[in-house]
C-alpha cells in the first residue's frame, strides 16, 4: 500500500464562497456541470497521473475512502496528500467505468445557501476488484470553473464474490432443522474458521454476518458472557431513533 496509508491529523473548513474567493453562478444547470467534471474525472483517471487528477480538485479537498482504493478506512486532506495517495493506488487499483448513478433517488442536487454553493452528485466505478459507488461536491472557484471540494469512495461488493442474498440464497427447505443445522456450524465440523472476529458487538455481528453471506467461516470472540452485553451494560434501554417528520 505504500506510504499512503500514513495516518496525520488535519483540520478543514466549510467551502464558503468567500473562502474560496468565488461568486455564486447566476446561470447554471447541474447536469451538464457534473457530467463536464465526469468526463474530465474519467479522463484523468484513465491517464493513470495523478497530477491530473488532483488539477480538479481545490486545494483544500477531502478524499475519504472506504475500501475502494486503500483496503482500509483512509482520509486524505489537501492536494499533496490527495496526490501521494493516488500515485501509491492508482494504477494498482485500475478504476473504470467511470458513471454518473441513474439511481433516480442520486440525481445531482444543489445546495444553495447564503455565503455557500455547491453541487452534489453520486458515481457508480469499477475497480480491479470490486464494484464501487461515490459521492462529490463541486464548488465554484474564482474563474467559474468547478472543482471537487469532497470525494467520498467506497467499494460495495468483491466481483465474482456475491452476497448470497436474493436469487443467490438457498431455497431448500430446512425442515425444522434449523437448529441441529445452526449446532453443526458452532461446531464446526465441516472445517476451521477462516477468519476469527473480536468482539461481538454490532460491528463484529455485521463482519460474521457479511462472511456468512460471502461462505467464509469465522468465529467471535467476546468478553461478555452474552452476546448485546456490551451494549446492555452501557445503556439503561434500547432506542431506535426514526427519522422525524418535519411537520412534527
Amino acid at each position: 500500500m505504500g506510504e499512503a496509508a500514513t495516518s496525520y491529523e488535519y483540520n478543514t473548513r466549510l467551502p464558503t464562497l468567500d473562502h474560496l474567493n468565488a461568486q455564486r453562478p447566476s446561470k447554471f444547470d447541474v447536469r451538464e456541470i457534473t457530467s463536464n467534471w465526469v468526463s474530465s474525472f474519467t479522463k484523468a483517471i484513465s491517464s493513470g497521473k495523478a497530477d491530473n487528477v488532483t488539477s480538479l480538485f481545490v486545494e483544500d479537498a477531502l478524499w475519504r475512502d472506504m475500501l475502494a482504493f486503500t483496503w482500509d478506512i483512509r482520509t486524505f486532506h489537501k492536494l499533496p496528500n490527495i496526490k501521494k495517495f493516488l500515485t501509491d493506488r492508482l494504477t494498482e487499483t485500475q478504476p473504470q467505468n467511470i458513471r454518473l448513478s441513474d439511481d433516480k433517488d442520486k440525481q445531482p442536487s444543489v445546495l444553495d445557501a447564503p455565503g455557500l454553493f455547491w453541487v452534489q452528485a453520486f458515481l457508480d466505478f469499477e475497480t480491479a476488484v470490486g464494484v464501487c459507488s461515490a459521492v462529490f461536491r463541486l464548488v465554484p472557484t474564482a474563474n467559474g470553473e468547478f472543482k471537487c471540494h469532497t470525494m467520498f469512495t467506497n467499494l460495495e461488493s468483491l466481483k465474482g464474490h456475491p452476497f448470497r442474498i436474493g436469487p443467490l440464497r438457498s431455497w431448500e427447505s430446512s425442515h425444522g432443522e434449523w437448529l441441529s443445522q445452526r449446532a453443526k456450524e458452532l461446531s464446526f465440523e465441516d472445517g476451521d474458521p477462516k477468519v476469527l472476529i473480536i468482539g461481538g458487538g454490532h460491528g463484529g455481528l455485521d463482519v460474521a454476518a457479511r462472511l456468512k453471506y460471502l461462505g467464509v467461516k469465522s468465529l467471535i470472540l467476546e468478553k461478555n458472557p452474552r452476546i448485546g452485553d456490551n451494549w446492555r451494560n452501557r445503556y439503561q434501554a434500547l432506542c431506535l431513533h426514526d427519522p422525524v417528520c418535519e411537520w412534527l
